[in-house]
């Protein structure tokens, strides 16, 4: 499955550079690898069309070994 841009605004699909907002989820359970996964997401607003969306912004796998992003 391809990975889709998380900041192509859905309406007109202009790319949107930075969010104006963004904040932190971090996942209840560990995986198998008994990581963390913190992602952060943000709301974009399209300069095109003035369309408002969320997207991700990164996510991070967090355990003993380090940090994957």
């Amino acid at each position: 499955m391809p990975k889709t841009k998380q900041n192509i605004c859905p309406e007109c699909g202009t790319e949107v550079k930075d969010p104006y907002k963004t904040w932190e989820l971090i996942a209840p359970f560990p995986d198998k690898k008994m990581r963390i996964t913190m992602t952060i997401f943000g709301m974009y607003e399209c300069p095109k069309c003035g369309k408002k969306f969320k997207g991700i912004v990164s996510k991070a796998k967090l355990g003993a070994e380090g940090i994957e992003i």
